[in-house]
């Protein structure tokens, strides 16, 4: 049974909009504070608006974390199949999601690390709504996976498993964004990461056509913009290039 977080006010733009505010407070307070140690007051005073205000639009604390969990899941099933729109290639498709997850989650860092922390907080059935809805999520990129499986770009693989690593790939440039942030950049993460995913999943056949598509886009950049080479390889044209492997 879906959720449903009641509230006094019928504007449903409105709703949308305070409860934006409220959420965006409540992950601050819940970072330095923690979610016991943060009283409703908190979130208000840190939203600008008043306590009395709040309950307008959540019943309890409890509702204000749930929200928190709501958000980053909207989050990535709005940004994920957008940015899979008009991609028909199997393998182009994987990368897409992926990336387009870390992406989403490097715009909710905070939120990311609060739900980590926070999630046992909530009673049962909430966490219950929200592992499904992570289930859900992980269809926008369990599908690609199951795509390069059967156009023979990706060996035989446990999906489900495989979904969770790459959740966890995404996941872990919040959890330790204190680390990576001042040690890479986003799309460098994101780029190795895939290498090392892609070294384990390709086949001959992948390999083949992931250096094509790879060739195909340094070609394409190089046209829109000549640059000056520096005789080194990009991550994509480092991942184009086999490692040698036992299989």
């Amino acid at each position: 049974m879906d959720i449903i977080i009641e509230s006094s006010i019928e504007d449903p733009e409105r709703i949308e909009r305070r409860r934006e505010q409220i959420i965006d407070a409540a992950v601050r307070r819940f970072a330095v504070n923690g979610y016991y140690r943060t009283t409703i007051k908190d979130i208000a005073d840190a939203a600008g608006f008043s306590s009395g205000l709040i309950y307008s639009y959540v019943k309890d604390k409890e509702d204000v974390l749930f929200l928190v969990f709501m958000s980053l899941f909207r989050t990535y099933q709005r940004e994920i199949p957008r940015r899979l729109e008009g991609v028909i290639d199997p393998l182009q498709r994987f990368c897409t999601a992926v990336r387009a997850y870390c992406e989403a989650v490097d715009k909710n860092v905070g939120a990311t690390v609060v739900g980590y922390r926070e999630s046992a907080s909530l009673r049962p059935e909430l966490r219950k709504a929200i592992q499904k809805m992570e289930l859900e999520t992980n269809k926008l990129i369990s599908g690609p996976i199951e795509e390069c499986v059967r156009a023979g770009y990706f060996r035989s693989v446990n999906v489900d498993l495989l979904t969770f690593r790459l959740v966890f790939l995404a996941h872990g440039w919040a959890l330790k964004h204190w680390h990576f942030a001042g040690t890479i950049s986003l799309a460098g993460y994101i780029e190795e990461g895939l290498t090392s995913f892609l070294n384990d999943l390709l086949t001959p056949s992948g390999w083949k056509h992931w250096k094509s598509l790879v060739a195909t886009e340094v070609a394409a950049t190089a046209a829109r913009k000549p640059a000056r080479s520096t005789g080194k390889r990009t991550t994509r044209e480092r991942a184009a290039k086999p490692v040698r492997s036992a299989r």
